[in-house]
């Protein structure tokens, strides 16, 4: 890991670094020219620096005006660290790149924050799902039990106001060495106490388990969610089992485990969560101000096995602000939307606060979304009257996909019958078919007379062919003030060539507003 630190005295100097710290000390210069000079004896036309994993800012530096600037493009957002003080005497050009970075006050001993560099910053993300079906259950106290779906376990019993353990994970976690994991459960209780007892132990070890924690899940305590397993040296492997105490209806929902942050985010740094207060259900979004200069790019990640943000590095290289967000509902998600209407309404919610905060106004939002992305983008995109929606390959009438599940695409996304049943009250035919009637009479509803809408769809789409027709026959898409789409050949997943016109399309809205692409 490669840290800068600014200031007037080495912390190598004064702390204990670790070996897998590549420190840096006032030779931001140096280092950006050396870099330059290496790619020029290899022949490389333009430079490639490399980044910094972290910056922390301690003191007076030497740092000029150009350097901000270049260093700027080397580190992440939310990866930038200072001492308080710093910022009472700063000039602007060092006031831009820690608000433009987010960057965030330092507030422990400078040993302790060292210590946890490593266990915060890393690269990647990653997040498991394990559904209730890999739960088993303990059939000595559970004998009236229902699947309401692959992602819901609903019980029904009485504990006599003691704790008793309903079951087991089948399958031991792996737990990464130097990660700390982070737990969440979603679930559905009114008149239960719920904790989890957590089993851990070395990979491949024999010995019996000596580690061993109760997490109580009664709470929305962050703190308690961002310290449950610790960091350690060594692969471990964890058993999960729930406990519970009440009496009455507990519906079990997913379990996830994630790298955890350490405090600082959510997957990644700086990432943040909506949170269904009813079931415990979770999205996450990452903002990044980039260079607080108009337009606000919002992504809506596709469906996802694996938990994390999509489009990270796309948006990042962008340099314009972004707003990522990531379903982590059910088997790949469940498209931003919920029968309460609740996370709708939490994610423009999030949206038109971070518009505020970049000072911008509805003139200057872009939506994009890539198949699963593209229902929240053209939902919420038309409410909230975008400047411009860019969406590749569109999904909008979840109740037919539902239908074609059968004969046209057979044992292929079959939870999308679980996202509709947390959308209707029930799969006959038709329900299904007012979900999509819904869809539709709201999105009519809207006005896209100052929109530009960019559309890009497969042709021989097995997921929603009626997506294209269907915006190519609304009455305020035809009002809209452009409409552009493009067809590929081929099925939902054929032909990549669709999200390289998604791109193409973003660069030009970019364009709109006075920038190049990068």
């Amino acid at each position: 890991m490669r840290v800068l630190q600014l200031g007037e005295q080495n912390w190598k100097e004064l702390y204990q670094i670790e070996n897998d710290l590549e420190w840096h000390f006032n030779d931001f210069a140096e280092f950006y020219q050396k870099e330059i000079n290496s790619d020029n004896e290899k022949g490389n036309n333009k430079a490639r620096q490399k980044n910094f994993d972290v910056v922390i800012i301690t003191g007076k530096n030497n740092m000029s005006s150009q350097d901000w600037e270049k260093l700027h493009s080397l580190v992440l957002s939310h990866h930038v660290l200072y001492m308080p003080d710093v910022i009472e005497n700063i000039d602007e050009s060092t006031n831009y790149f820690l608000k433009s970075l987010s960057a965030q006050p330092i507030s422990e001993e400078p040993q302790e924050l060292i210590n946890k560099l490593l266990g915060r910053y890393f690269g990647g993300q990653s997040g498991l799902r394990i559904f209730p079906t890999e739960l088993m259950l303990n059939s000595q106290v559970i004998t009236d039990f229902e699947y309401v779906d692959a992602g819901h376990l609903k019980l029904n019993l009485d504990t006599n106001n003691e704790w008793i353990s309903i079951g087991t994970y089948k399958s031991n976690l792996y737990i990464d060495p130097n990660k700390l994991i982070n737990f969440w459960l979603s679930m559905k209780n009114n008149n239960f106490e719920v904790r989890l007892r957590i089993f851990t132990q070395d990979w491949g070890t024999s010995e019996s388990v000596k580690d061993q924690r109760l997490l109580n899940l009664d709470t929305y305590d962050q703190d308690d969610y961002y310290s449950q397993l610790k960091i350690a040296k060594k692969a471990r492997i964890s058993s999960i089992n729930i406990e519970v105490k009440g009496s009455g209806d507990l519906t079990i929902g997913i379990f996830h485990s994630r790298w955890g942050r350490d405090g600082i985010g959510i997957l990644m740094p700086g990432g943040e969560r909506i949170i269904d207060p009813v079931n415990r259900d979770d999205i996450a979004y990452l903002f990044n101000r980039g260079d607080m200069k108009p337009p606000l790019n919002v992504y809506f990640s596709g469906a996802r096995e694996k938990e994390g943000f999509e489009g990270f590095y796309l948006f990042n290289n962008l340099q314009a602000p972004s707003l990522l967000f990531t379903d982590m509902r059910l088997s790949v998600g469940a498209f931003y939307d919920d029968k309460s209407g609740y996370i709708g309404k939490e994610i423009k919610r999030v949206i038109n606060e971070k518009l505020a905060e970049l000072g911008f106004d509805s003139s200057q939002l872009v939506m994009n979304g890539i198949s699963m992305g593209t229902y929240p983008a053209l939902k919420y995109g038309a409410q909230l009257q975008a400047y411009a929606i860019n969406v590749a390959k569109p999904l909008t009438n979840l109740g037919y996909i539902s239908t074609r599940m059968a004969l046209e695409r057979p044992d292929e996304f079959e939870t999308i019958c679980d996202i509709d049943n947390n959308l209707v009250d029930s799969l006959n035919k038709k329900e299904l078919q007012k979900l999509d009637e819904k869809f539709w009479q709201e999105f009519n509803r809207q006005d896209l007379s100052k929109t530009r809408l960019f559309v890009g769809y497969m042709k021989n789409d097995d997921y929603d062919d009626h997506a294209i027709q269907d915006l190519s026959e609304s009455p305020v898409v035809k009002k809209s003030l452009q409409f552009s789409t493009q067809g590929f050949t081929g099925r939902h997943n054929d032909d990549p060539m669709v999200n390289n016109w998604f791109i193409a399309r973003l660069n030009e809205i970019l364009k709109d507003f006075g920038r190049e692409k990068s």
